[in-house]
């Protein structure tokens, strides 16, 4: 809904695809499934992408314009509207990777989280949509993220939260602005103070946790409190160079398919 408020993003990562329209010929043209899939995936996902969070993150930080790892990409949506040749994606399912690389999106399919990704470039900025609450290990997915910047990269980190009044799910015209966190997928939760909690923890420095709110609204962000009004915030880290974990604690970074070592307790008799 929100997407509405800011102007079309620009497609940039297509030659010669610059509106909609182009951008959806493009997508029937050169799309590896069935005309009626593509019709499908671009009516879901790319006819209206990207999504308010990014956009209003891109207006704020000008991710588009650095070199950015998306990792959830999917079909490549938002990758398709990054300026710089090397901007690329992470996604777990065949099937989607396929469609994206058809289009010439340049996406690695891995399983962040067991999958070794040593070999991928460093990039400036990593985009996380909507994943840390689905995942096994928050903790390891933001260890490998820290990984994949270059030094003092940016990290930009959505999720959905629990709201301050998560009974307002009930009211009709408000609910869906505060009942995503509920979805039947989800093994984690959140709300901003234990993101941040989480996000620090791995070895990012906190610059803002925001909903992001637009026009009028906007200066609520600023307001204590009020990113729990509805269910979702973003998290904007910068990455800690050479970060360490706490002298007394059991873990050490490593370029580990964790991201990190046990070294266990040490007790002194």
């Amino acid at each position: 809904m929100w997407q509405r408020l800011y102007k079309s993003a620009i497609i940039r990562g297509i030659e010669n695809t610059k509106t909609q329209e182009e951008l959806r010929d493009y997508i029937l043209t050169h799309g590896c499934y069935s005309r009626e899939e593509k019709l499908e995936i671009y009516e879901k996902w790319f006819a209206n992408a990207p999504r308010y969070s990014f956009r209003a993150v891109d207006r704020k930080y000008g991710i588009t314009k650095r070199l950015l790892c998306d990792i959830g990409c999917a079909y490549g949506m938002n990758l398709i509207y990054c300026a710089l040749p090397g901007s690329y994606g992470i996604e777990i399912e065949d099937y989607e990777v396929r469609f994206a690389r058809s289009l010439g999106v340049t996406v690695h399919k891995r399983d962040i989280l067991t999958d070794d990704i040593s070999d991928l470039p460093k990039v400036d900025v990593v985009w996380c949509c909507a994943v840390l609450e689905h995942v096994a290990s928050p903790h390891i997915l933001l260890r490998k993220m820290h990984i994949l910047l270059s030094a003092d990269g940016l990290l930009a980190l959505y999720v959905p939260t629990i709201p301050l009044f998560p009974a307002l799910r009930y009211l009709p015209r408000v609910g869906g602005y505060v009942s995503g966190h509920r979805a039947t997928d989800h093994v984690n939760a959140f709300v901003p103070s234990t993101l941040r909690c989480f996000c620090e923890r791995a070895g990012f420095n906190t610059i803002e946790i925001s909903p992001f709110y637009p026009r009028f609204l906007r200066l609520f962000n600023r307001v204590p409190g009020a990113n729990r009004l509805v269910d979702g915030c973003v998290y904007i880290g910068r990455k800690i160079q050479d970060w360490e974990y706490p002298e007394k604690a059991t873990r050490r970074t490593a370029l580990t398919k964790n991201g990190f070592v046990s070294i266990g307790q040490k007790f002194n008799y």
